[in-house]
């Protein structure tokens, strides 16, 4: 302080074994307000850095140079603030000729010293470090905060929120006035473009309608060089001439300001402007570098946020339409049975005679009428079991007797089956055969499976329905034979899809939809069973269903 009006004052360590340079250094420190320790042994020295922080030390090149492997190998640690080192030296080739001691100094003063030089050279140095240690803590809590947004950014999808968290976070880190991000016209983002203000927090940024074409020149320019632009007051030069409407909006700008580019691949998609009411603010490569990266972060979370959102909304959509399908099938379910319900019945008392005797032609004309509602029926169960299958919902847990439900299927069957003279025999079973789930699904695999075997056997033909032995344990093993048209090997891997037919049943004009055996496999398949296939063509097949035994 004293002599040269240079504010730093603290604590000084004068090392060197010129006792009487020694005592000129202590002594013009001492008169200008600074606290020292001084020692003509090095090692003493170092123990008194151990015990005492000084702000700066004044060694001698000649001692620096003897101890400077004990220098290397123990600064760090004995030095734990980085204190500056200010040499003294009898000339400058004595330090820069050892560039490892030119590197571990701050500066160097050649004898003889003058009070008045030791004291500005002792003051910058120590103002210097003092400042850089501000930047690297600033530079520490920027990066602590850049983590932070990082970590809030990836724990959203919501575009808006993620810029309003990072403007946020950016303004009170950096003690801002302002951050503004402002958004391109670009595919790649639908978030528009925001500003956050000090003690107003986030809003809608100020019109850069007449600036917006020479902003995105600019973006484009700073992302192609992965560069940014600082300003402040009489730093007007730094924009571009060009850019006329921006240099004309900053024109009386008294804040110090920084503009990077944000943006994913090629090119940039915006810009972020930070404003600070600091004057000739300096903003450190540091600084930048983690500004970058968190407007990198930013980036892709809007942008990948923007994916996931666009994929919510279509799976909302598709979960809308899936809800109006399923009502719409269950309501064409319940229009479409009742009245078909009620034509079949009305079919079959007509067969009886309920309405009196009937010519033969009419018999024909009602026989039509009850196959075409029958398979109209069938049609209209199956997409509703579909409906129920494709909803993946948890399927119900009752407990179902196998034997009385083929039963009643076989049953149901047998007037086709006697049409065509077919024989359906079904094996007794040992005892009942007890399975967990949908009765109604199970029903309807049953029935696709041995109505395509009645429908695909020739006249005359057979369908037989076979308990199997329970191997493995646990299982339910049933077997449906026929005597039919078979299969061609090649197609029976296509079999199970929706909607696929072989082709020997089109080519013999055999009525079917395709799914019949489809909706069976896959009402098996949610029980936890399995369902195969083994034909051979012109001989049969045989369709095995296993079900977990209850």
């Amino acid at each position: 302080m004293g002599a040269t009006g240079d504010t730093p004052v603290g604590n000084a360590l004068v090392v060197d074994s010129d006792v009487d340079l020694l005592a000129q250094i202590a002594g013009s420190l001492r008169e200008a307000g600074f606290t020292v320790a001084a020692h003509s042994d090095l090692v003493r020295g170092l123990e008194e850095a151990r015990e005492r922080t000084a702000d700066v030390a004044i060694v001698g090149a000649g001692m620096a140079l003897e101890y400077l492997a004990t220098i290397a190998k123990e600064a760090d640690h004995m030095l734990p603030r980085d204190i500056p080192v200010v040499l003294t030296a009898s000339s400058a080739d004595q330090v820069t000729s050892h560039p490892e001691l030119a590197m571990r100094s701050s500066d160097y003063l050649l004898l003889p010293i003058a009070s008045a030089e030791l004291l500005h050279r002792v003051n910058t140095a120590i103002h210097r470090n003092r400042l850089r240690q501000k930047r690297s803590h600033e530079s520490a809590f920027l990066r602590e905060r850049v983590r932070r947004i990082s970590e809030e950014i990836r724990h959203t999808n919501e575009p808006e929120k993620m810029v309003q968290l990072t403007l946020q976070g950016i303004g009170e880190a950096l003690e801002a006035d302002e951050v503004a991000l402002h958004i391109f016209d670009d595919e790649r983002v639908s978030c528009g473009s925001a500003r956050w203000l000090r003690g107003e927090g986030c809003g809608q940024p100020s019109d850069v309608t007449a600036e917006q074409d020479e902003l995105r020149a600019l973006g484009t320019d700073l992302w192609r060089t992965s560069g940014s632009l600082a300003v402040g007051p009489g730093r007007l030069h730094e924009v571009p001439g060009q850019l006329t409407n921006i240099r004309a909006r900053m024109e009386g700008f008294t804040r110090s300001g920084l503009l990077l580019p944000i943006g994913e691949g090629a090119s940039s998609f915006g810009v972020l402007w930070i404003a600070v009411d600091r004057g000739h603010r300096k903003w450190s490569s540091a600084e930048i570098a983690l500004l970058q990266h968190l407007i990198g972060n930013l980036a892709h979370g809007v942008i990948q946020g923007q994916l996931i959102l666009g994929q919510q909304q279509v799976v909302d959509r598709l979960r809308e339409l899936d809800a109006a399908r399923d009502g719409f099938i269950a309501t064409i379910h319940h229009e479409l049975r009742t009245p078909l319900a009620s034509i079949l019945g009305y079919v079959e008392l007509l067969q009886e005679g309920d309405a009196g005797e009937l010519p033969a032609a009419a018999r024909k004309m009602l026989s039509v009428i009850e196959r075409n509602g029958q398979r109209l029926s069938t049609l209209v169960e199956n997409v509703l079991a579909l409906s129920v299958l494709d909803a993946g919902t948890r399927l119900g847990n009752a407990r179902v007797d196998l034997v009385p439900l083929i039963e009643s299927v076989v049953a149901d069957l047998m007037p086709l089956a006697a049409a065509k003279h077919i024989s359906v025999r079904v094996s007794p079973a040992d005892s009942p055969q007890h399975v967990q789930g949908v009765g109604e699904l199970l029903k309807r695999a049953f029935v696709n499976v041995l109505s395509n075997a009645v429908k695909f056997t020739s006249d005359g033909g057979t369908v037989t329905v076979t308990y199997l032995a329970d191997e493995p344990r646990g299982m339910v093993r049933i077997a449906v034979e026929d005597s039919g048209i078979g299969i061609p090997a090649e197609e029976l891997p296509h079999l199970l899809t929706r909607f696929y037919r072989a082709s020997n049943s089109v080519a013999a004009e055999i009525p079917g939809t395709g799914l019949g055996l489809p909706i069976a496999a896959q009402s098996v398949e949610r029980h936890g069973g399995t369902f195969s296939i083994q034909s051979e063509l012109g001989s049969g097949t045989t369709v095995t269903i296993e079900l977990p035994r209850a």
